[in-house]
């Protein structure tokens, strides 16, 4: 069986009323549609692709124009004759509310629910029969419960699907893994706990597909128990690097890649990943520069990944920072924490300003290739042991890893091979 999955497509209806306007975004809003559009019609053309999965912030404000708008895509998709299941998460619900979750829920029955197995809590996690001895568990991100509510419930179900002797994978929006390192520092409340893990893949769940981070990686963990369990984490459709996910499931093995969305008309002469790199940028260096001259738009520019008000708190340790991060030098860093010796000449000159913005492109894109035996690489493993007394404090046991993790990542992330059975 073949699969596609799309995650955080972000559709923005630009009838929307104007206080619902998007700030300055790393996603490429304006062409969301532009965007969702070519890929359905990629899948519609993909041969032996039958089911598309959607993993949740299918619009960007959760406007009626906007899940109209959607709704009347999928339709089209399953008229053609294919399959769409899907779940929704905070976005969806910005304007309907979480009290309202049940019409939501509703909304998009037709696209899983309704052919549902098992439920909890009228839809809010469900289990669909993908084919003959295969089963999808989805749970709704309507919360940030630790543990979910729909724990108990979707163990019981991975456990009666094992017992009869059928495959079962999962599907949600929040991800179950740190996706990269620091994702688990800043976004901590945006992360499935541990204990939740340990559940699933002690009964018997291999892999879950997440997104919400809009971060390109594949993580796993080994329980104490010694069972494996993957996280499959994809980016967001409408932004870099632009990638989504196709599964072909065969003899108990799923085999995970990644595809590059299609070139899109309204992009030029640009492929999707220039442009979308493009787009990213200009928040990258939003921050940078807010960083150093204006600080709301420091705030602004942060805050499209993590609570403005979390950055405002900050302002009287972060805002000093701004008038030397930008311009010191890997070298200079070095001076200050007495450690430039250990930084290799070949780097010393670079701006610090410029490696961080590579190595933020390159957690997005799970393109983080510069590893300990690098220039770049012994540069952040020796700052990192310069500021090891930080790891106590922010509960990181290994700093200087934690340090290289920023430009490096040893993992696979865009393509992978998984046991399911």
């Amino acid at each position: 069986m073949k699969l596609w999955q799309f995650t955080d497509l972000h559709l923005h209806a630009r009838e929307n009323p104007a206080e619902l306007d998007p700030r300055p975004n790393h996603t490429a809003l304006p062409q969301s549609e532009a965007i969702i559009d070519v890929c359905l019609a990629a899948f519609l053309a993909e041969p032996g692709c039958d089911t598309l999965l959607l993993g949740g912030d299918l619009t960007q404000t959760g406007h009626p124009l906007e899940h109209g708008l959607m709704i009347e895509k999928l339709r089209q998709i399953q008229a053609a004759g294919k399959r769409v299941i899907a779940i929704t998460a905070s976005h969806d619900r910005k304007t309907i509310g979480r009290e309202n979750d049940h019409l939501l829920r509703e909304m998009y029955a037709e696209f899983g629910l309704n052919d549902a197995i098992a439920r909890y809590n009228g839809g809010h996690a469900f289990v669909v029969q993908l084919e003959p001895g295969l089963r999808l568990l989805c749970a709704n991100d309507h919360g940030r419960d630790r543990p979910p509510l729909w724990l108990p419930w979707a163990v019981e179900q991975i456990r009666e699907a094992k017992a009869a002797g059928e495959r079962i994978f999962g599907m949600t929006h929040l991800p179950s893994l740190p996706p990269a390192p620091v994702y688990a520092l800043v976004e901590p409340r945006s992360l499935l706990s541990g204990e939740t893990v340990q559940a699933l893949a002690d009964a018997g769940l291999r892999f879950m597909l997440t997104g919400h981070s809009h971060i390109h990686n594949i993580a796993s963990v080994v329980t104490p128990q010694g069972n494996p369990y993957w996280d499959i984490n994809t980016s967001a459709l409408i932004g870099w690097p632009g990638k989504f996910r196709q599964l072909e499931i065969e003899n108990g093995r799923v085999h995970i890649t990644s595809r590059e969305i299609p070139h899109i008309p309204a992009f030029g002469e640009m492929t999707a990943r220039e442009f979308l790199r493009r787009t990213y940028d200009v928040v990258l260096n939003n921050i940078f520069d807010g960083w150093e001259y204006d600080y709301d738009l420091f705030a602004r520019s942060v805050g499209t990944g993590i609570n403005p008000e979390r950055v405002y708190k900050l302002k009287p340790l972060l805002k000093p920072l701004g008038k030397v991060v930008p311009r010191i030098t890997l070298g200079g860093l070095g001076t200050i924490l007495f450690c430039r010796r250990r930084i290799p000449k070949e780097v010393r000159k670079l701006l610090l300003r410029d490696i961080m913005l590579e190595g933020m492109r390159g957690i997005y894109a799970g393109e983080e290739h510069c590893g300990p035996e690098t220039a770049l690489g012994k540069a952040f493993m020796a700052y990192g042991q310069r500021l090891s007394f930080l790891g106590k404090k922010l509960k990181i046991a290994d700093f200087p890893a934690f340090m290289l993790s920023l430009v490096y990542d040893d993992s696979p992330d865009d393509e992978i091979t998984i046991p399911i059975d």
